[in-house]
């Protein structure tokens, strides 16, 4: 009877053990060699590991791979050392040198990623290097691709940290380093140190420096912002220097200079110092507005204007200085030929009027 119940319970064991599913039992199996035809033709099945060298033909997967692994499409859940692909690299964790002559799709990077045609990551810690579309959620190192690098995710949340750069389009939801593109240079959200791009720049808040060929363009800008014929800062340009050859615009601008050939502007408050190959203007001005034909602040100006041919604001505390002088009240000086003030009695004086 005993030997009965024994048996029965080896049969019902060796059953158990027979119907579980292959990967299950072999999970810790590895093999110093793997060469694969397809993805139905192997040395040994896909649950098995490598730690050494695999080849294959056309297609070849396994749990992970470590060591040297050439074919045409590589697959494996992790891998780590050299892996170089004729078609396609596929992997979740990989660390060390990735090369694939059209794709490599790895979701965490560590070391070099390269690829002819594409490459895609989820995070990017190394080098990533592609000869058209780079793209990875967040890069914490390089990026550079042929056509367009992309950090890009569904949250709005992630950086690149260190280097983009490409020849179109160069992208990123955040910015803390370096940012180069030849015609579109973007940071969804915040740009903390360097965009440069061929034609245009733009982000969200910029702190630190701002450049674009043709535009320069933030709602924010901490810093300097120069571009070639425009730099805009929407809400506030805060910082040292905002400047371009036609129109250099804020909505208030702090403690900064502005510049341009053409138009300097701000709509709201002006702390700072504006020049103008032509015009200035600003809905208040608190410093310091030179043009070559006119200045015009809607509201009060405290400190001066300088223009060769025309000045103009609501009440002026400080200097006009300019072929035509205009103010509703004055608590200063106004110099030109022609010098008026709405409130007093006698409105027209030439050459010199001083009123306090």
């Amino acid at each position: 009877m005993k030997k009965t119940l024994a048996l029965l319970l080896a049969l019902v064991t060796g059953s158990v053990f027979a119907a579980m599913p292959v990967e299950k039992s072999i999970t810790h199996v590895s093999t110093p060699f793997q060469l694969g035809v397809d993805e139905y033709h192997y040395l040994y099945p896909k649950e098995y590991g490598v730690h050494g060298l695999r080849l294959n033909c056309y297609f070849v997967e396994n749990r992970y791979m470590h060591g040297i692994d050439l074919g045409f499409w590589n697959v494996s859940e992790d891998a780590s050392g050299l892996q170089l692909a004729i078609y396609r690299n596929e992997t979740h964790d990989f660390g060390g040198v990735q090369l694939a002559l059209w794709n490599a799709e790895t979701k965490q990077v560590g070391g070099v990623q390269v690829a002819t045609i594409s490459t895609d990551a989820e995070d990017l810690y190394g080098i990533q290097l592609t000869g058209l579309l780079g793209k990875a959620r967040e890069v914490n190192g390089i990026q550079i691709g042929g056509l367009t690098a992309e950090s890009d995710s569904e949250t709005d949340k992630c950086w690149a940290k260190g280097i983009q750069a490409s020849l179109f389009k160069t992208g990123a939801e955040n910015l803390a380093g370096i940012q180069i593109g030849g015609v579109f240079t973007e940071a969804g959200w915040y740009a903390d140190g360097i965009q440069l791009g061929l034609l245009f720049t733009e982000s969200r808040y910029t702190r630190g420096i701002q450049i674009g060929g043709l535009t320069a363009r933030a709602k924010e800008t901490t810093g300097v912002q120069l571009g070639g014929l425009m730099a805009k800062s929407d809400i506030k340009a805060d910082g040292i220097l905002q400047g371009a050859i036609i129109l250099a615009e804020a909505g208030d601008l702090k403690g900064c200079l502005q510049f341009a050939l053409g138009a300097a502007n701000v709509t709201g408050e002006s702390d700072g110092v504006q020049l103008a190959g032509l015009s200035t203007m600003a809905g208040s001005l608190d410093g310091l507005e030179v043009a070559g034909i006119w200045n015009y602040v809607f509201e009060d100006v405290q400190g001066a204007q300088v223009a060769l041919l025309y000045n103009h604001a609501r009440y002026v505390r400080g200097l006009q200085l300019g072929l035509i002088n205009h103010c509703e009240r004055l608590d200063g000086v106004q110099i030109g030929l022609i010098n008026t003030v709405k409130e007093c009695r006698f409105s027209t004086c030439p050459l010199l009027r001083v009123d306090f």
